[in-house]
């Protein structure tokens, strides 16, 4: 029996593929993009980027209109909406998707890859695919184009008040964290102690003593001044970060091919655009610090990561893993 949400999504496409017929031919087709990040941030110039290319290409027939800092609503009303087509793209970790597809919390595993190409060829197996094609059959979403093409990130840190230099001093810290199960395995397997606070009460929880320690994008250290309280910085690449531009696929397979293709070579040039911005937008912060006093460490990766070799055995041979992951891992990791 279809379900409601399944009905209003059929008449929704219905819908668009009447309005797409009946447009004149000097129309513009409105998708309308939600994004929680504020337009002057590195992700919401990115965004704003792609809107401008795809009118550009398209000759003036996709305009896509930007929302920023969750003017659409908060994610669970997000989601509702691009479900059933009122609103066209979202922009945000693929994490989200769990809501169709709980697998897909293992799209960027902590601790397995040390490079973003290894990851990224990971994220095109066929296990991975598959958690995109599932949330495409639940809920009619699916990535427009490559779907980690847009960076996020570019790399994680862990900000400190004491050096880290070596995975060892992680038993010496106490960390902020958040309501994640599979977050809270690890840091707890490597020893932290942990704090559980909210992204925004993090900095008084630095200032206060409840914690010494953050994890974070390299792009959000110096909007977020954590680095007043805690003035030690060491990569860790604890896992990599993308930004699918998820959409109503229904609205997109009713555009004219050519506007298909417009929008696709726009998210490959905010892809391209992405990565420079990122990489330049960490190379300043990172010397901007430095000149405020910040100490960047270099910790060896190579033990972190073989000590979490055994966390993620030991959870295959519980079964705790989706089958198949690590063997998708070490062949994206091999290809690379």
């Amino acid at each position: 029996m279809e379900t409601f949400k399944q009905s209003a999504r059929r008449l929704a496409t219905f819908a668009m593929a009447a309005l797409v017929l009946s447009a004149g031919a000097s129309a513009a087709e409105t998708w309308r993009f939600a994004t929680k990040m504020p337009p002057d941030s590195p992700e919401g110039k990115v965004f704003q980027f792609f809107a401008d290319r795809a009118r550009e290409l398209s000759d003036g027939d996709m305009d896509v209109q930007v929302y920023p800092s969750e003017q659409l609503g908060k994610e669970a009303a997000v989601l509702e909406q691009l479900e059933l087509g009122t609103i066209n793209i979202y922009a945000e970790d693929a994490f989200f998707l769990q809501k169709w597809v709980p697998d897909i919390k293992w799209i960027a595993p902590p601790f397995l890859f040390q490079s973003r190409e290894e990851w990224v060829a990971y994220t095109n197996s066929d296990l991975a695919r598959s958690w995109f094609q599932q949330a495409e059959e639940i809920a009619g979403v699916r990535p427009l184009g490559e779907p980690m093409a847009v960076v996020r990130g570019p790399y994680r840190v862990l900000i400190s008040k004491a050096p880290v230099k070596g995975y060892e001093d992680i038993r010496d810290i106490t960390l902020r964290m958040y309501p994640d199960e599979l977050a809270i395995s690890v840091w707890k397997h490597l020893g932290a102690e942990l704090a559980m606070l909210a992204w925004t009460e993090t900095y008084q929880g630095l200032q206060s003593g409840l914690a010494n320690a953050v994890t974070s994008p390299a792009a959000l250290v110096e909007s977020m001044g954590f680095y007043e309280q805690a003035p030690y910085i060491t990569r860790t690449n604890e896992f990599w970060q993308g930004l699918p531009f998820m959409m109503n696929a229904a609205a997109f397979d009713a555009l004219p091919e050519k506007d298909q293709k417009a929008l696709l070579r726009a998210h490959e040039e905010a892809g391209a655009y992405s990565a420079e911005l990122m990489e330049e937008n960490a190379s300043k912060m990172r010397a901007e610090l430095e000149a405020r006093g910040v100490t960047f460490t270099d910790m060896p990766l190579d033990p972190l990561f073989a000590e979490m070799e055994t966390w993620y055995a030991e959870h295959d041979a519980a079964g705790a893993l989706p089958a198949g992951m690590l063997a998708a891992a070490e062949a994206a990791k091999a290809a690379k």
